[in-house]
């Protein structure tokens, strides 16, 4: 086995995963995250389903994984369909993305809505004011959701190959 360049910057702090390739084309990975086992400490523990992953009908765990297929540029260093590896994406990046899914709507929608009731006083035009608002949120969270994807900050990277006994949180 060769060794994997580090492709992610190693110092910076990361969310971590582990993801199977299903596909390698010479520029793309394709990538299908990891069923992890159940632990018995989640309320869904008894419907996971890890045996169910040889069907692959409709709502089962393989229709579900390969919808969460994802594809990450192919940096050359020879993967194989099957080989498992280590996927990250950088905390910093993880932050920007949750306060511009959820963070610019609720703003806005706050602000407009203050600034409603304080020009008219009325709770239903506060209300209306607030629906603008979010809607102005959302339209600004889509554009800055597209200016994060663009810089490639939202594209999981390639950290390293999993070890064969290595899980998601273990290292």
């Amino acid at each position: 086995m060769t060794s994997l360049p580090v492709i992610a910057n190693a110092a910076q702090p990361s969310v971590e995963g582990i993801a199977r390739v299903v596909r390698v084309t010479d520029d793309q990975l394709w990538l299908e995250p990891e069923q992890t086992t159940s632990c018995g400490h989640c309320a869904s523990s008894a419907s996971c389903g890890i045996e169910a992953r040889e069907a692959a009908g409709i709502g089962t765990v393989t229709s579900r994984l390969q919808q969460r297929r994802f594809v990450v540029d192919n940096p050359g260093a020879g993967y194989r369909e099957g080989d498992r590896l280590v996927v990250g994406v950088s905390e910093g990046s993880l932050l920007k993305a949750s306060l511009t899914a959820y963070g610019l709507p609720l703003l806005f929608a706050l602000t407009a809505g203050s600034l409603t009731q304080a020009a008219y006083g009325e709770d239903l035009t506060t209300i209306f004011g607030m629906a603008g608002g979010l809607l102005l949120g959302l339209i600004a969270a889509r554009f800055n959701a597209r200016r994060l994807a663009a810089r490639g900050d939202l594209v999981p990277h390639i950290l390293r190959r999993a070890r064969a006994d290595e899980t998601c949180g273990t290292v």
